[in-house]
């Protein structure tokens, strides 16, 4: 019996969580924590989780501090564009439908909340090689945060990563 309970322990213990990720068809995601992901800061109001195959965080520029995250095959990346101090560059006001980036348009919508309330907008554009713009709420406003490159067959994975911000 004592073999039995040590044989089932170990099984236990050797179980990877499985991330629970959001449907990738959502328009709404509330944010959430993974468990057994890796937590670092985004900025000084947010922090962010990511799974393994992931390398990243606040590292130094000649600006200052850059938030930077890519996936181990280099399929994604993360990169946070917006002072380390207060939010980047206003979402006009009213909120545009779609988002001009160089010559690709950012014309689909995730929204992220949190508690009811809207925590951030996430536009990017289908394609095989996707793109979009991150915009998280400080001090009342929707600030350009983080621009994310990636392979589209990633997008739930990469969603569930945006999902996981929040403030500290």
């Amino acid at each position: 019996m004592r073999l039995i309970f040590v044989i089932f322990l170990i099984g236990l213990s050797s179980c990877n969580w499985e991330s629970v990720l959001p449907d990738p068809a959502s328009t709404v995601i509330d944010v959430k924590s993974q468990r057994g992901w890796r937590t670092t800061a985004l900025d000084n109001a947010y922090k962010i989780q990511f799974p393994r195959g992931y390398q990243g965080g606040i590292g130094p520029t000649i600006e200052g501090p850059e938030f930077s995250l890519k996936r181990y095959d280099q399929q994604a990346y993360f990169l946070g564009i917006m002072p380390f101090f207060g939010g980047g560059m206003p979402l006009p006001n009213p909120q545009p439908a779609t988002i001009p980036h160089g010559n690709v348009l950012l014309d689909r919508l995730v929204t992220f909340q949190r508690n009811g309330q809207t925590q951030g907008l996430f536009y990017y554009a289908q394609q095989p090689k996707a793109l979009g713009r991150l915009y998280l709420l400080h001090n009342g406003t929707l600030g350009y945060s983080m621009i994310v490159q990636y392979d589209y067959s990633l997008h739930q994975e990469v969603l569930g990563i945006l999902q996981t911000i929040q403030p500290h």
